[in-house]
């Protein structure tokens, strides 16, 4: 009887699954709603698309190092599609992500809410980007008794739990209930589809055994002054869905035998970034760092391997170049916790040149860009926008005048004191050093 309901279960995902990818491909025309009327809305008429992510467990994690996710990948791509540059912003709490739906902070709020709950102001929502359903999910040595049902906390819709003798809506995410199920702790969680499927190949005790209630349409949350943005928004959506890419986007984070999440829930079991996270631990807290921030470093150095040479002849796990290296007491023989050391301290010194940067999060993308460019260009960077009317301590204003070292004009400038420099390689360097750290940050304790 057990394997019957699995096998039940399993090809129900299939089908669902199957209609997932086609049913997406029939978009009706959005028509944008009007917004609260005391609210002010703000059209970006800048190249920059703003997104705020929700890092959901489908949406947003790491793997290998690299942070990555079903949204993820798809924000990306749109970005890249309708030539804006990607601003994202991440949060793991939905109800601070709530605070901004009335407003033109962002561009895109990619988060799924109950819609029911807007309808009296209703939003302006961006064409179904994917689908999904409620699903049961439960120990595979267990019966179904139909007791006591928990959903987790921002469920976006309410599901079918007639025949459950008590339903209980939880304070916690769904992957918290996942671990209560695990230890035997709860007997029966409601999730959804997509999340269930990345999440099962880290719990090989548990399995969907039901479906609780109809398919339902993920959409994004969008500002309702940007007439033009949105409409390129929806416009991409109807192309993409329908193309062979999406389906393998699909396939790669949403299939029930996905090898590549499989790799994935091993690599999650190991809970840590690399065999060196106590010693960066030790030294970046000696010198009050956040560990994190020097793993991402470290990894785009080097992915933690001891034995690289690079250009210039720089080496080991935090690739310094000799004369850096020297300036710290080591070489290319000192052991590995000697170069992480020296690493550390010289992202250290190079903190101490931005502590007027009060914002942290900012003053991250100066130390990583300074880490791979050198300060003595960042501080040309900041000199020249804070010359031409930017703000020196907002890396995003501060990294168009990095690129601009190209041109005679700038890196000629009076203000300028370390002269040409090709910056577009430590832009790409600096965003995906970033990107992996508040993928760190999501998943890993300070």
């Amino acid at each position: 009887m057990h394997k019957r309901k699995q096998v039940i279960g399993w090809c129900f995902i299939g089908i669902s699954t199957f209609l997932l990818l086609i049913g997406i491909c029939f978009h009706p025309r959005i028509q944008f709603q009007q917004p609260k009327p005391e609210i002010h809305y703000i059209e970006n008429t800048t190249d920059e698309l703003n997104v705020l992510l929700y890092c959901h467990s489908s949406d947003y994690f790491l793997y290998r190092g690299t942070p990555i996710g079903f949204q993820y990948e798809l924000i990306k791509i749109l970005s890249d599609s309708i030539g804006m540059k990607l601003h994202l912003t991440f949060s793991s709490e939905p109800a601070d992500i709530k605070t901004n739906i009335y407003t033109s902070n962002y561009d895109i709020i990619a988060i799924d809410i109950n819609e029911e709950e807007y309808t009296e102001y209703p939003l302006t929502f961006s064409h179904s980007h994917s689908t999904s359903f409620p699903v049961l999910i439960q120990r595979k040595k267990d019966t179904l008794a139909y007791d006591t049902l928990y959903i987790p906390a921002h469920f976006p819709v309410k599901p079918q739990a007639e025949r459950w003798g008590k339903v209980i809506i939880d304070t916690v995410d769904a992957e918290e209930l996942f671990e209560y199920v695990q230890d035997k702790k709860v007997r029966y969680l409601c999730t959804d589809y997509n999340t269930a499927i990345m999440l099962l190949p880290f719990y090989p005790d548990l399995m969907i055994s039901d479906t609780l209630g109809a398919e339902y349409e993920r959409r994004w949350i969008l500002n309702p002054a940007n007439t033009t943005i949105n409409q390129k928004i929806n416009d991409w959506l109807e192309r993409f869905t329908k193309s062979e890419a999406y389906k393998k986007l699909n396939e790669k984070y949403f299939h029930p035998r996905s090898r590549f999440l499989a790799r994935a829930s091993i690599e999650k079991r190991r809970g840590k970034i690399s065999p060196y996270d106590a010693t960066i631990r030790h030294y970046a807290k000696k010198y009050n760092l956040d560990w994190r921030l020097v793993s991402s470093i470290i990894f785009q150095e080097s992915k933690f391997t001891t034995s690289s040479v690079g250009i210039g002849g720089s080496f080991g796990i935090m690739q310094m170049m000799p004369a850096t290296a020297a300036n710290f007491g080591i070489d290319s023989t000192s052991t590995v916790e000697q170069q992480l050391a020296a690493g550390i301290r010289l992202i250290s010194s190079i903190n101490k040149q931005f502590a007027d940067i009060e914002d942290e999060n900012e003053r991250a993308y100066f130390i990583a860009a300074s880490y791979n460019a050198g300060s003595g260009h960042i501080h040309d960077a900041r000199r020249l926008c804070e010359k031409y009317g930017g703000n020196k301590n907002i890396w995003s204003e501060v990294e168009s005048y990095l690129i601009l070292k190209t041109e005679h004009k700038y890196y000629t400038d009076p203000v300028v004191t370390n002269g040409y420099y090709p910056g577009k390689h430590t832009v790409r360097y600096t965003k995906a050093v970033i990107d992996r750290y508040h993928g760190y940050k999501m998943s890993m304790p300070e």
